[in-house]
């Protein structure tokens, strides 16, 4: 039996066994749902999404028959991890990489997407239910590396907002969820950049290091800054990976920042009428929670 039938017998015998098991199981469970495959024509657009590179390490949390990771090795030269619970598709899925002779550049693991290691990925893939895509979001968070792509199908990463998403029709899903109707959600790990700061300024635009205070949730980042006499609040800030952009309106002026985090430094430009010169941070504490 070929690769492909072998999948779609496997998926119909693991799609009408798991809900059982799934119910039975508690509100706290690690069962992610049943097993469907991602049909091509989706699997193409994830990987378009996260711009796959050769250097790239892509993990399938929940990879099914591995054709993400196996596709990504393929075509794009990376490597690859599929993560996934159940043996029958882990045996699946060694089998196509070694079909498609990309079993030097993968490997899958047979194991709880939950608890198993993710920090190496660059570049992470999702298909799940909605309950368990949400219980991630903390780990992702937290995990994984500024600049990590994430691309979840179908679900968002409630309540981190997706840098962007991308809606089609896909004629196969009709047979999967009852509708053609598509949505891939793209996101970007952001620096962790709460806590308390050292701000420093060019002389024109502030005489002494300012204190710079950073409040960062999923879904929204934000601060102020105080010079022991007043409080300003940042404007407009986004963090996408290590880049870092806000404004300040301060002393009376309007300032516009440009600058990149790492660990517990950020540095860049900041511009403002009449001048334009180098900013630094340094932290001070770590947010507290």
């Amino acid at each position: 039996m070929s690769w492909f039938f072998r999948c779609i017998a496997l998926a119909w015998v693991l799609c009408t066994a798991l809900p059982a098991e799934a119910q039975k199981a508690g509100p706290d469970d690690n069962i992610a749902g049943p097993y469907v495959p991602t049909p091509w024509v989706i699997v193409d657009e994830m990987l378009k999404l996260a711009d796959i590179r050769a250097d790239d390490v892509v993990y399938d949390l929940g990879s099914g028959d591995g054709r993400l990771v196996i596709t990504a090795a393929k075509r794009f030269k990376a490597h690859g991890v599929g993560v996934e619970l159940q043996p029958e598709l882990i045996e699946l899925a060694n089998a196509g990489a070694r079909k498609e002779e990309v079993a030097d550049r993968v490997k899958f693991v047979q194991g709880d997407l939950f608890e198993t290691d993710i920090r190496e990925a660059t570049v992470v893939m999702l298909y799940l239910l909605p309950r368990f895509v949400t219980r991630l979001v903390p780990r992702f968070l937290t995990e994984l590396r500024p600049g990590t792509r994430i691309v979840s199908h179908d679900y968002p990463l409630v309540p981190w907002p997706p840098d962007k998403d991308v809606s089609m029709d896909v004629a196969e899903k009709e047979f999967i969820s009852g509708t053609t109707w598509t949505r891939l959600y793209y996101y970007v790990v952001p620096a962790r950049i709460g806590g308390v700061w050292e701000l420093s300024l060019p002389k024109a635009l502030a005489r002494a290091p300012l204190s710079l205070e950073l409040n960062q949730e999923p879904h929204t980042v934000g601060g102020l800054v105080s010079d022991g006499r007043s409080e300003d609040y940042l404007r407009d800030m986004k963090v996408k990976g290590e880049q870092v952009s806000f404004g300040l309106l301060y002393d009376g002026r309007m300032m516009a920042f440009e600058g990149k985090a790492s660990g517990d430094a950020m540095s860049g430009e900041v511009s403002a009428k009449g001048v334009r010169g180098l900013w630094s941070a340094r932290r001070r504490s770590p947010a507290t929670k």
